[in-house]
């Protein structure tokens, strides 16, 4: 099984039978990683949120002000 990319996000199923979708991005305003979740009751539900939670995000603009300059 192919593992995929990170940042991709995740699904799977909880034991109370419902399907969480995953996803990590950036604030925008701190620029600080975020974990979001949604629980839904199918995989196809969960597919979905978490497409959409990936289109959201890369509509987002990268955070301003933030170097990656080492001193």
């Amino acid at each position: 099984m192919e593992q995929r990319k990170y940042g991709n996000g995740s699904i799977y199923r909880r034991q109370d039978g419902r399907w969480v979708a995953a996803v990590c991005s950036r604030d925008p305003v701190t620029g600080k990683t975020v974990r979001t979740y949604f629980y839904v009751r199918t995989k196809q539900e969960a597919l979905q949120k978490k497409m959409e939670l990936l289109a959201k995000n890369k509509e987002l603009p990268a955070p301003s002000g933030l170097t990656a300059s080492h001193s």
